[in-house]
């Protein structure tokens, strides 16, 4: 039982690691390279950006969430039914932060996977149609700021769930319920 929460957390930080690594090289380094390389060719950058984040989107990220969400099953089962005497830790004030964390991110990620990224291709490709049109830029626009919100939240999300985890592996012994030794308060 020990070794199947062991790999059920090394999947989960492993898959929260993908996730929220893939946001800032994507969002920032990729995006950033794209737009200078290509910067007279807007069609090719937008293209490429396009390929990379449907990749990310969907088929990482998505896979990336079964991976969390079968780690905290196995952890909650592990829990409730094992004999290996597993207690989950509560390093917050609040008891399900973590959960709440991750379904957070999960629902924007889905939000961002299946509305959003299909929406955004629809614009572009009707930008792409008629460059002329200042409309489905303002238009395009707008939806690019949403999913750049919708990005630095799960991030913020995923930092958080890093701190959390980090905070559950540092375990430090409570020296407030220790009693005093007598000779200690000279």
């Amino acid at each position: 039982m020990k070794r199947l929460v062991f790999i059920s957390n090394w999947f989960y930080l492993f898959s929260l690691c993908l996730w929220v690594g893939g946001m800032f090289l994507l969002g920032i380094l990729v995006e950033i390279m794209v737009r200078i390389n290509l910067k007279e060719q807007p069609q090719v950058a937008s293209t490429i950006m396009n390929k990379v984040m449907d990749v990310f989107n969907v088929q990482i990220i998505y896979t990336c969430i079964t991976f969390m969400i079968l780690a905290e099953v196995i952890k909650f089962l592990i829990a409730r039914y094992g004999s290996s005497g597993y207690e989950p830790q509560v390093v917050t004030k609040l008891k399900y932060t973590r959960e709440v964390c991750l379904a957070l991110m999960i629902v924007l990620a889905l939000y961002i996977g299946s509305v959003l990224r299909p929406e955004m291709h629809a614009m572009d490709q009707l930008k792409k149609a008629n460059p002329a049109d200042q409309k489905l830029k303002i238009q395009f626009d707008r939806y690019h700021s949403r999913l750049t919100w919708f990005y630095t939240v799960n991030m913020v999300l995923g930092l958080t769930l890093f701190y959390i985890n980090g905070k559950e592996m540092a375990r430090f012994p409570d020296r407030s319920n220790r009693p005093e030794a007598s000779g200690s308060e000279q």
